[in-house]
Parts: structure tokens; sequence; C-alpha cells
């Protein structure tokens, strides 16, 4: 088992009575990003849809809890696919608070996400590319990185240093490594998808907490 890294609270992201799935091979080599991704992928397409919503709603009761949402006013939170922690309900409840919310949109050719303040996430998100929900072309509400003061971000993975398994187009990557040292960074996953360790690459961006349920 690898040690938990200080950047973490115990509660936040591991319950004990769920263990973390296990990320080394039998040999004690890690298997690769295609092998965990194709693994995980299946895994949260299996999950039960009830399911998906009962732990959707637990990790969105502990991002609410966070002092860094309570302070925030903007906050940056991914439009997720069937598949992912769901944050239709998330971005709802925001802005029945106050906060103004913006998703990401990806540039398919720069291979970059800008973002895009959403208000209404019922009529304004629609699918996008790679099928993951953006707002409808003709709403162009952009939103500066610096002015976002909490950012909640996907992963097909994660794991205990917050190292970050996404699906393979490098989007949130390059968007982690632009955002400022200050803005707080939180990953939501199932408990299924959080591993003891996870291949890294030099171009990876760490997450600086995760939050499961």
């Amino acid at each position: 088992m690898f040690s938990i890294s200080r950047k973490f609270r115990k509660g936040d992201y591991f319950d004990n009575s769920a263990s973390g799935t296990q990320a080394s091979a039998a040999n004690g080599r890690l298997p690769n990003k295609v092998q965990l991704r194709t693994k995980l992928l299946q895994q949260l397409r299996q999950q039960r849809e009830e399911e998906r919503r009962r732990r959707s709603k637990a990790i969105w009761r502990k991002v609410a809890r966070l002092t860094a949402f309570r302070k925030a006013a903007t906050v940056c939170c991914y439009a997720a696919l069937s598949y992912e922690v769901q944050t239709r309900g998330m971005i709802e409840a925001m802005l029945a608070r106050g906060k103004r919310v913006v998703v990401p949109v990806a540039q398919p050719k720069q291979k970059k996400l800008w973002l895009c303040e959403i208000r209404n996430p019922s009529t304004e998100l629609k699918p996008g590319t790679h099928g993951v929900p953006e707002p409808a072309k003709g709403i162009k509400r952009p939103v500066q990185l610096k002015k976002v003061d909490l950012v909640l971000v996907p992963g097909v993975a994660f794991d205990r240093k917050g190292r970050r398994l996404g699906h393979g187009h490098g989007y949130f990557d390059r968007f982690l490594a632009r955002l400022p040292k200050q803005t707080p960074s939180i990953g939501l996953a199932y408990r299924f998808q959080l591993l003891d360790r996870l291949p890294v690459s030099a171009h990876d961006r760490a997450v600086g907490r995760v939050l499961t349920a």
C-alpha cells in the first residue's frame, strides 16, 4: 500500500470501508494507461444509474461543505458525460446559491479549453466535442481563467497524490498547467476510480484534492 499524500485529508477522498482499486500488477509493475482507461471506463459505464445518482449527490454534499467552495464567487465545473460524476444538479445548486458558474469548452484544433459562463444548464448545454456537453452555438460568455476561484475536474481515475488519468486527449492537463497556483483544483470521482498509484507522463498534471463517494 502506498503512503497517503499530506495534500489530502483522509475523509475527503477515502473511505476505510471501501478500498480503492489496486493499480499495481502482480509483477509489481503498473498497468499502462490504455489498460487502466479501458478497465475503468467499462466499470463507469456498467454502474447502475441509481447508484450513480446517489454517489453524485453525496459528492456534491462534500463539495458544498468545502471552505474553498463557500468562499468562491466563480466556480469552473465540468459538464459531465453520462457515466461520470454527475454535475448538472451541482451546477443548478451553485447558481441557486448565487455563484457564477463557468464550464470548459473544447477547442479541438488547439487541444485547449476555454471557459464560458453558463446560466441555465437545462437549456444551454448541448452535446459538443467528444460528446461532452457544452454551451450551444451562439452562447459566448468567455471568462478568464484568472477570474476562477475553484475548479472541479473530471477524470477516468485518480490516485492518492492527486494524479489524474483522463480520456487521453490532454485537454485538462493543458488546462491545469495554466491554472494559477493559488486556485484550488478538485477531482470528483466514484470510489472505484481512486487507485493506489497511476502511471504518469511528464505532461500530466495533478489536482489538489479528490472527493469520492
